[in-house]
């Protein structure tokens, strides 16, 4: 009798401890699935603009400011690719060099010389800023 009892009772807990493995695994499967479908990917900075704007904008890609002029002119030279676009700017902080741009739609008031930031375009010609991923 001992020695059958020996024997069923393991028996007895390896079947059952597989049975909870196997109910914990599918519960955690379906959790998963649960999560990753559930999961949106937050739109992009560009994707916002365009959004907020509700216009049909077209994305410049990244540009960066090259060059400044403070005296007389007041104005930043922006560098995409090989082209060069030229804007107005007024000055927010002499001692830090800081400026905003003037003719660019949503700009910040803290640019300095080698900012980088994303530039889009709509049909009427008016440029836009969007902040960059990686900053």
């Amino acid at each position: 009798m001992k020695s059958k009892l020996f024997l069923i009772l393991p028996i007895i807990f390896i079947c059952l401890s597989s049975i909870l493995i196997y109910q914990s695994r599918n519960r955690r499967n379906d959790y998963r699935s649960t999560i990753e479908s559930s999961s949106i990917p937050e739109p992009s900075a560009f994707e916002q603009l365009q959004k907020g704007k509700n216009k049909k904008i077209v994305d410049l890609g990244e540009t960066m400011i090259t060059f400044v002029h403070f005296e007389d002119v007041n104005q930043a030279i922006l560098s995409i690719g090989d082209e060069e676009i030229h804007f107005p700017l007024s000055v927010t902080n002499i001692d830090k060099n800081q400026f905003e741009l003037i003719g660019l739609a949503d700009s910040p008031s803290n640019l300095k010389i080698g900012s980088t930031f994303g530039l889009a375009q709509d049909t009427n010609q008016q440029y836009y800023y969007y902040p960059l991923e990686n900053e």
